[in-house]
């Protein structure tokens, strides 16, 4: 099978223009799945902004020059493992990243062991070797570039916005952005009856958020107290759930954003870096009586529970450009770019 390799990893991190140089494509023997696995062979592959950190060696230790990336991915069963049950040959299947992390309850350190595309290989290939008890059956309704695209985003959303989130009908979400996660916050808040603030700097990005359904849309560049603005916009209450992408560099903002009793879901630092320390007071975290919470993905079950109500809502992910497979330097080029708006995949 033809597979893209990471390369030889960088002894520190390096810019990410220059890693996805390391790229290569190679020729693999097709993997045969051991007991309770699954050979998949794959229709799209999904990439996110982690995917360029494993590049520059930001992300993961120790990974070998032949780790074949991408967290996310669709394909159908072609060979099932010894003991495999609940799965038939052809199914559409996709797989929650942390492989051994499968429902609530068994998060630990561990599950980073077992990270698609990290400490495991991924989906940049022919065909993936997958333990069943991680894959998850794909609805008829849901097309193959949306599942391809599926798994890191809906579990990361569904745990801030509902299992923590505890988002109910009428609350109003803040997000920011116009990334896999803060588009499929939109989508699925609307979904199920949320009112939905957004930020971005691109007033045509705008534009379409608002045409997706966004309550309130705030430029950034125009109104750098965007915080104000959200309050200004809202009679002074501020946000119910935030599921925050830029990090402590600018948690001041997104605190004073948030509304008495809100919770913040932190699970992004695009303002700065994840090593940021927070900027925020303490008093008003206090006076607010604020939640805060990290999220490092979401389990198995989140995933599912996710794509089941994608399945029931009609919720389609954007999809902003598709590669082939010869292109997928290209793509990380394109998602590297920052011009998109929505999902970058690899067709196969």
């Amino acid at each position: 099978m033809k597979a893209w390799q990471i390369g030889p990893r960088p002894a520190a991190p390096i810019p990410a223009a220059e890693a996805i140089g390391g790229l290569t494509l190679a020729e693999r023997p097709d993997p045969v799945p051991g007991p309770g696995e699954i050979a998949v062979r794959v229709i799209a592959a999904g990439l996110n902004h982690r995917d360029l950190m494993v590049l520059c060696g930001a992300y993961g230790r120790d990974l070998p020059p032949t780790r074949i990336p991408l967290t996310d991915g669709v394909g159908r069963i072609e060979a099932l493992g010894e003991g495999v049950q609940g799965l038939a040959l052809g199914d559409r299947v996709i797989a929650s990243h942390f492989t051994t992390w499968l429902a609530d309850g068994g998060y630990g350190l561990h599950v980073f062991a077992n990270d698609l595309g990290v400490t495991r290989d991924g989906w940049l290939a022919e065909r993936i070797v997958l333990p069943a008890a991680a894959a998850i059956r794909v609805p008829e309704g849901v097309s193959d570039e949306t599942a391809a695209a599926t798994a890191v985003v809906a579990g990361t959303v569904w745990h801030a916005l509902v299992a923590f989130g505890q988002v109910k009908r009428g609350a109003l979400v803040l997000t920011m952005g116009s990334g896999g996660v803060a588009l499929f916050t939109l989508q699925l808040a609307k979904a199920l009856g949320a009112k939905v603030a957004i930020t971005s700097s691109d007033p045509r990005k705008l534009a379409r958020l608002t045409a997706m359904g966004a309550d309130h849309a705030i430029n950034y560049a125009e109104r750098p107290d965007w915080a104000a603005a959200l309050l200004e916009a809202t009679g002074g209450r501020g946000a119910d759930v935030v599921v925050d992408t830029i990090g402590f560099a600018a948690f001041g903002q997104t605190l004073a954003a948030t509304a008495p009793e809100g919770r913040i879901a932190t699970l992004g630092a695009l303002a700065g870096s994840p090593q940021d320390r927070p900027d925020f007071d303490q008093g008003a975290l206090i006076a607010k009586n604020v939640s805060i919470k990290g999220i490092a993905s979401g389990h198995r079950g989140m995933i599912a529970s996710a794509l089941d109500a994608m399945a029931n809502h009609g919720i389609a992910m954007v999809i902003d450009r598709v590669f082939a497979l010869a292109e997928a330097p290209a793509a990380y080029r394109h998602l590297l770019a920052g011009a998109h708006m929505g999902k970058v995949l690899v067709r196969l």
